[in-house]
């Protein structure tokens, strides 16, 4: 959960974590995943609630975490690198790409804004 937390802090020190958490929940509704990330959360508590989040869905409706993935357009070389693993630890792996990924559309939004 380090790896989160840091481009959480780094999105915060960049001024665009508000953007951050409003493209998850755009793409989290995109995906048809009913969940509410707030700008109030900490990025301890983000982090958090994205893995349980993520968790949930790899468990409860596979093809709705895919249906993520595409949304949020994780690289699948990615996911595929991913080593097998436990659903609460591959959650936590996938937490970190979908940041990433978030992170990265952000930043580019607003270079170009």
């Amino acid at each position: 959960m380090d790896a989160s937390l840091a481009i959480l802090k780094s999105a915060k020190q960049q001024s665009l974590y508000d953007s951050l958490i409003h493209q998850l929940n755009k793409d989290f509704v995109r995906a048809g995943i009913d969940s509410n990330f707030s700008t109030e959360d900490k990025p301890e508590a983000l982090s958090r609630n994205l893995v349980a989040c993520i968790y949930e869905v790899i468990i409860s409706d596979f093809e709705k975490y895919l249906n993520l993935l595409y949304a949020i357009d994780v690289s699948e070389t990615r996911i595929k690198e991913l080593p097998a693993q436990f659903a609460h630890e591959l959650a936590e792996e996938v937490a970190i790409l979908i940041l990433e990924r978030e992170f990265l559309k952000v930043s580019f939004k607003n270079k170009h804004e």
